[in-house]
């Protein structure tokens, strides 16, 4: 993936590959990946390199904030 489309790849309906012989898809699975593991406290980030790959990768904190012990 360029620059440009990892800075779009968690915009909801956004399609890397947009062509019809593409894989079916809505573009919103990245959207909705990025709102659950944020409401969940943690982060997710994409690191690609043209022509190489690229690696989808996210956090979530061991606990969750506020929760109680019990």
């Amino acid at each position: 993936m360029t620059a440009e489309e990892v800075e779009s790849v968690f915009d909801k309906f956004y399609r890397v590959d947009a062509s019809n012989t593409a894989t079916e898809g809505l573009g919103l699975g990245m959207s909705i990946a990025k709102n659950i593991i944020e409401t969940h406290g943690g982060k997710i980030w994409v690191q690609s390199t043209p022509g190489k790959g690229t690696k989808v990768r996210f956090s979530l904190p061991k606990e969750a904030a506020g929760s109680a012990e019990g």
